[in-house]
C-alpha cells in the first residue's frame, strides 16, 4: 500500500511539472520564439540550440531530403560518418517521429536531437534553396563588358549558363568565363580541383570558398595549359609546384592575378589569386576601428619613428591595414619603401621591391640596402627571421618608422614572438609603437539583414562576454539588448546573407608598465593582463560589439574568433 502511494505521488509531481511546462509554453506563444524553444527544451530535458548563432553547412543539411525534412520539421546540423545532431521543433510531432524512426531503422543512423526554433529550422532549410553559387546569381545576372578585354578574347555574358554551356563550347571561353565569375562576385580566389571523375570549381568569396560547379575531366588539360601559358609557366612540367602571373585589363582598370599550380593525386591543382587595387585604398575609418582604437592609430602612425606591427593569421587583412597607414600619410615630403613577396599592389608616388628565392634577395638582404637609401619610412611584409627582426628593430630606433607583419595569435603574443627571433629584450619597448592584431569577418548584408529576439540563454552569455571589457577605454557597453542581428539573403548579397568584409581589432601602445613586464621576461599571459589594465578591447569583445551594432552576425564572430557561443548536446 505504502509502495503504491510513493508511485502515485510521484505520477502526480510528474504530471504537476508537465503541466506547469505545458503553461510556461503557452505563456510565451507570444514572446520570443527563441524563449518558447528554450521552455521546449527544459520540458523535454534536450539541448536548445539557437543556429543564427552557429554555421550550419549545406551538405549537412542535404543528409535528409528537403522535402522530408520540411515535412518533418527537422534539420541535420551536425554529422561524423553515421552520427547526426538534429535539430527539431517538436519531438513529439507524429511526421517527426516517423522520419527518425525511418533513418534509424532504414539508414542504420545514431543521432541525438537538439530543439530550434521556427525560425532557426527556416534558417537551416536555406540550404537547400541556396544550391550552388551558379545557381544564385540566376536572378542577378553576372555580366561583364568586353571591350575593354585585352588577355581574354572573346565576350563573356554570364556564368549562369556554365553548367549548360560547358560540354558545347571551347575551353578558352570555359577559362574566361570562370575569370568573368570571379570578378564579377568580387572572390578574392578561384579553385580549380581535379577529383577523380570530375573538376571542381569553387570561389572564395568574403573569406568563404563556395562551390561554383563540377566540371568534365577533359576539360582539366586544356584548362591548365591556358593558366601555364598566361603565367609564364612552364607547359612541359606536371610533378613540381609553379607559380606565375597575369593581368586582365578590363575597362581601364589592371586586376593582377597570382597563379599557383600544386601536382596532386588526380592531377594539378590551379588556384588563381585575383588582386584588387580597391582595397588598399581603404580609409582608415573603413577599416573597422572603433572610436577609441582609431585615436590610437592616429596618434602612432605620425610619429617619425618607431615601429607599429600588424599581426594575425594569413588572410586577415593585415597588408590591407598597412597600406592603409601608407596611403594615409604618403606625401610628396615623405621618402615609402616597401618590402614585400611578392609585390601584390602598385601605389603610386613609393618604392616597391620584390624579394624572396627567385629574387635573390630576402628581407634581410632587402632590409639592408633600403636602410642606405635615405628613407623616412619602410615597410616590410613580414619578421620571419632574426635577421630581419634584428634590422626592423634598429631601423626603428635610428629614425625611421617601419611597418611590419608578425605571424601570432593575438596582440600580447608579439612580444614572446620578438624574444623568440632573439630580439634584444631591452631594445623592444624603446622600438614598438604599437601592436595591432586582427581578423577579418563578414558584414550583413544591409538589404536584408534582419533583427531578431535572443534567447536569455543567449542574452546572458552575450552579457558575460560584455562585463570583461575594460571601463577605462571610453567604449560605451549596452545596458541592455533587446534583439540581435541575423543573416537571411536576398538577390543583392546572391543568397548568401553577407556582402564585403571588416576588421575586428585588439591593440596595444608600449608604455612603461608594458615596458616593465617584458624586462622581466614574463609570458604572454602577463604581458596580457597589463595591456588589459590599460584598456585593451580582445578581438572577440570588438566583434561582439560590432554584432551588436549589426554590422555583423554573432554567427560570423564565432566561425573567426572560435567557441563564444558552443553548440550543446
Amino acid at each position: 500500500m505504502q509502495r503504491v502511494t510513493k508511485t502515485n505521488d510521484k505520477n502526480q509531481k510528474k504530471e504537476l511539472r508537465e503541466k506547469i511546462q505545458d503553461e510556461t509554453i503557452k505563456r510565451l506563444y507570444h514572446k520570443s520564439e527563441e524563449e518558447r524553444a528554450t521552455a521546449i527544451a527544459n520540458k523535454f530535458n534536450l539541448p536548445y540550440v539557437d543556429l543564427n548563432l552557429i554555421p550550419v553547412e549545406a551538405e549537412i543539411v542535404n543528409s535528409i531530403p528537403e522535402e522530408d525534412a520540411r515535412k518533418a520539421d527537422v534539420a541535420v546540423i551536425y554529422k561524423v560518418g553515421k552520427k547526426f545532431q538534429i535539430a527539431v521543433i517538436d519531438p513529439e510531432k507524429y511526421e517527426t517521429k516517423k522520419l527518425l524512426e525511418k533513418i534509424k531503422k532504414e539508414e542504420g543512423i545514431n543521432y541525438n536531437l537538439v530543439i530550434v526554433s521556427q525560425d532557426s529550422l527556416k534558417k537551416a532549410w536555406t540550404s537547400y534553396k541556396i544550391g550552388t553559387v551558379t545557381e544564385k546569381f540566376e536572378d542577378s545576372g553576372v555580366s561583364l563588358k568586353k571591350e575593354d578585354l585585352t588577355e581574354f578574347e572573346k565576350g563573356i555574358n554570364s556564368i549562369i549558363d556554365l553548367k549548360k554551356r560547358v560540354s558545347e563550347i571551347n575551353t578558352t571561353e570555359i577559362f574566361n568565363i570562370i575569370m568573368a565569375g570571379a570578378i564579377k562576385t568580387k572572390s578574392s580566389d578561384v579553385h580549380i580541383e581535379p577529383n577523380l571523375d570530375y573538376i571542381r570549381l569553387r570561389y572564395r568569396v568574403d573569406g568563404v570558398l563556395q562551390d561554383i560547379v563540377k566540371l568534365p575531366k577533359k576539360v582539366h588539360r586544356i584548362i591548365v595549359s591556358r593558366v601555364k601559358m598566361l603565367s609564364k609557366m612552364k607547359l612541359n612540367i606536371s610533378n613540381i609546384p609553379q607559380d606565375g602571373h597575369f593581368g586582365i585589363n578590363l575597362e581601364n582598370t589592371q586586376i593582377n592575378v597570382r597563379s599557383s599550380i600544386l601536382p596532386s593525386s588526380f592531377g594539378e591543382s590551379i588556384v588563381l589569386r585575383i588582386l584588387s587595387d580597391s582595397i588598399t585604398g581603404l580609409k582608415l575609418d573603413e577599416l573597422g576601428f572603433n572610436q577609441y582604437y582609431l585615436e590610437k592609430v592616429e596618434e602612432q602612425i605620425i610619429k617619425p619613428t618607431g615601429m607599429i606591427l600588424t599581426t594575425g593569421p594569413t588572410g586577415s587583412g593585415k597588408t590591407t591595414t598597412l597600406y592603409s597607414f601608407i596611403r594615409r600619410i604618403n606625401q610628396p615630403s615623405i621618402k615609402i619603401i616597401t618590402l614585400e613577396n611578392p609585390v601584390e599592389y602598385r601605389v603610386e608616388g613609393i618604392s616597391q621591391t620584390e624579394v624572396g628565392e627567385d629574387k635573390e634577395m630576402s628581407f634581410a638582404d632587402g632590409l639592408k640596402a633600403v636602410v642606405r637609401q635615405d628613407p623616412d619610412i619602410i615597410m616590410v611584409g613580414e619578421v620571419r627571421d632574426p635577421e630581419t627582426a634584428e634590422i626592423s628593430i634598429q631601423a626603428a630606433l635610428t629614425g625611421h618608422m617601419v611597418l611590419s607583419t608578425l605571424h601570432t595569435n593575438n596582440a600580447a603574443g608579439a612580444i614572446p614572438r620578438l624574444l623568440h627571433l632573439k630580439v634584444n629584450p631591452a631594445l623592444i619597448a624603446p622600438a614598438i609603437n604599437l601592436v595591432i592584431a586582427q581578423r577579418l569577418v563578414r558584414k550583413l548584408c544591409p538589404h536584408c539583414k534582419e533583427e531578431y529576439v535572443p534567447a536569455q540563454e543567449t542574452i546572458d552569455k552575450i552579457k558575460e562576454v560584455l562585463s570583461n571589457i575594460p571601463r577605462n577605454n571610453g567604449i560605451k557597453i549596452p545596458n541592455e539588448i533587446k534583439v540581435i542581428y541575423r543573416s537571411s539573403g536576398c538577390s543583392k548579397c546572391n543568397f548568401i546573407g553577407y556582402s564585403g568584409r571588416i576588421g575586428i581589432y585588439e591593440m596595444f601602445p608600449m608604455t612603461s608598465n608594458i615596458e616593465k613586464i617584458i624586462l622581466k621576461d614574463t609570458s604572454s599571459s602577463d604581458i596580457m593582463s597589463a595591456i588589459r589594465e590599460d584598456g585593451m578591447i580582445s578581438i572577440k569583445e570588438d566583434g561582439v560589439l560590432k554584432a551588436l551594432e549589426g554590422l555583423t552576425s554573432l554567427e560570423e564572430i564565432r566561425r573567426v574568433t572560435g567557441e563564444i557561443f558552443s553548440r550543446k548536446g
